[in-house]
């Protein structure tokens, strides 16, 4: 029974790469088509537009990933006493902070919360953080069923509120979203 199975396999793979190397032979035509008829041939395809759930979730997501950024670069590394520091592997001075945070805050925003998390004092080197959150609320314990997404989203912002009662806000730059506010209602 394996043999049958295995010779059909072979004999399937074979026709199979038979008839796509026969079909990708290239083709000449008899009469080649004028251009009008070229441009009427052939409808050009226009972009879907994405449904406004889709950027919804795209906004949620942003966000989401933004305060795991946080936790990265504010809240994963140690010094050697245990206090947490900016972490190395991402940045050692409060502009190269924001300027990671800028790919997932809008400007003004990055700065704030850099401003929020370093601290003057330093330990093996490194700047010490703060250990108290920036955000109302944290929304890497919510689940998308725990969000309710505000009826006047568009394509260029979402907002949703968590069932704790934090409003989130994210915008599009450079064709993908960014967190701009939290604030607790």
């Amino acid at each position: 029974m394996t043999l049958k199975k295995t010779t059909a396999g072979v004999i399937l793979l074979s026709m199979m790469i038979t008839a796509a190397a026969c079909s990708s032979e290239p083709k000449q035509a008899a009469t080649s088509p004028t251009p009008a008829t070229a441009a009427t041939a052939a409808p050009q395809a226009t972009p879907t537009a994405e449904s406004q759930d889709a950027l919804n979730l795209k906004g949620y997501i942003a966000a989401r990933i933004s305060q795991e950024k946080i936790d990265f670069l504010f809240a994963e590394a140690k010094s050697k006493d245990g206090k947490l520091i900016l972490n190395p592997v991402a940045a050692d001075s409060k502009e190269k902070a924001v300027k990671f945070l800028s790919s997932y805050f809008d400007a003004a925003l990055a700065d704030k919360v850099a401003t929020h998390y370093l601290t003057d004092q330093k330990a093996d080197g490194a700047i010490i953080t703060n250990t108290a959150p920036f955000f109302p609320g944290n929304l890497l314990n919510t689940q998308k069923q725990d969000i309710t997404f505000d009826a006047a989203n568009t394509k260029d912002q979402v907002a949703f509120t968590t069932k704790d009662g934090v409003t989130y806000t994210t915008k599009k730059v450079n064709d993908k979203f960014v967190l701009t506010d939290a604030v607790k209602k």
